[in-house]
């Protein structure tokens, strides 16, 4: 074997266990990657129930020190947090209150402004917030500012600039971004010890995540956890379903308290006493839903009606209109609910302002 066979052969080895080494080295890369996704996984803490996970209602910016405001703005912060809180509005609605405030009045229950504009947020009685009295009431300013925030969609997912003018509709939008910080800091000493009493979003009620119901049987053989009754198989499964979506049926995030089996004397062809209907509160029982309870309400509705097929619903009643499945939308969400010939649909319970009810098909 001349010199040239020598060096083609070594360069043929060589060749060969650079292949072997790369492979070993895409090998080891490969299992670091499973090992540090595994143990990623492990380490991530898990959230409550189910489907819940990340917090769009929480505040985003962490506090990062004493908050820098007089008696006055404190006081005012004061109302402010309180009314939300009142309100069930999730943390995040009230960080941008207050950022808000910040921005337009420096937290001051002003007697002037740009034109007619008046108070903590500069609310104008010419564009429909109120009259100079109403409006220079904290806690009317802040309850409307809550309300007018919480009917804008997905406004959770909305940086706080961007959340605040959908509301205040200001000539600077971008100016309210600065407060993002002292809006934290401020939330955090007013109350250092505050309930998540409104975490609507702290569950992401994931629509079309229920796997069908495969059971069979019927008849109300269950034990009902909402009473001392019995519910049917479906409606078990239903619940149990609803509980892990909603994070609990009873003072929860979602709900506030849950209703199933029930006699009806006056009403033969109600579902509760077979153990086929339930009754989601968003909030009190008498009270129409409104602002955080109402988008709850909404959220849960949203829900069912996506998993209508997986959980075998018959139909749903809420805030006046009822719908079916498989049945067309007219002038809005299901259709008008006319109380079937017994209960009134004007009222609160009757026209189901204040409950969500959903009925099962067995």
């Amino acid at each position: 074997m001349n010199g040239g066979e020598h060096a083609a052969l070594a360069l043929r080895r060589l060749g060969i266990r650079l292949v072997g080494i790369a492979a070993v080295l895409a090998l080891l890369a490969g299992l670091g990657v499973v090992v540090f996704a595994g143990v990623s996984w492990l380490m991530s803490p898990r959230g409550a129930g189910g489907n819940c996970g990340s917090a769009p209602g929480a505040v985003p910016v962490q506090a990062a020190g004493p908050a820098k405001a007089n008696e006055e703005q404190r006081k005012n912060a004061a109302v402010i947090v309180t009314t939300g809180r009142e309100l069930r509005v999730p943390d995040r609605g009230i960080w941008v209150a207050l950022a808000t405030a910040l921005q337009e009045s420096g937290l001051r229950n002003l007697d002037y402004g740009d034109r007619d504009s008046l108070g903590l947020f500069q609310q104008r009685p010419s564009q429909g917030w109120g009259s100079p009295a109403q409006i220079r009431d904290p806690r009317y300013a802040a309850t409307q500012f809550f309300q007018r925030l919480l009917q804008v969609p997905s406004w959770t997912e909305l940086p706080l600039w961007q959340a605040a003018q959908t509301v205040q509709r200001s000539g600077f939008p971008y100016a309210y971004a600065r407060w993002e910080q002292a809006a934290a800091d401020l939330l955090a000493a007013v109350s250092p010890t505050a309930e998540v009493v409104a975490a609507a979003a702290q569950c992401a009620i994931t629509a079309g995540s229920v796997a069908p119901f495969l059971g069979g049987g019927t008849g109300c053989v269950e034990d009902d956890p909402t009473t001392n009754g019995c519910v049917t198989s479906v409606t078990s499964y239903a619940l149990t379903q609803a509980a892990a979506a909603f994070g609990g049926l009873r003072d929860g995030p979602i709900m506030r308290s849950t209703s199933c089996y029930a006699q009806r004397p006056a009403s033969q062809n109600s579902d509760h006493p077979l153990g086929k209907g339930c009754d989601f509160f968003p909030g009190d029982l008498g009270q129409y839903a409104n602002g955080a309870e109402l988008e709850r309400g909404w959220q849960a509705a949203k829900w069912f009606r996506s998993n209508a097929e997986a959980l075998q619903l018959s139909y749903i009643i809420w805030q006046g209109r009822i719908w079916f499945p498989g049945s067309p939308d007219h002038d809005g969400w299901g259709r008008a609910y006319s109380g079937g010939g017994i209960y009134d649909p004007r009222d609160a319970t009757g026209g189901h302002y204040d409950h969500l009810h959903v009925s099962f098909l067995r």
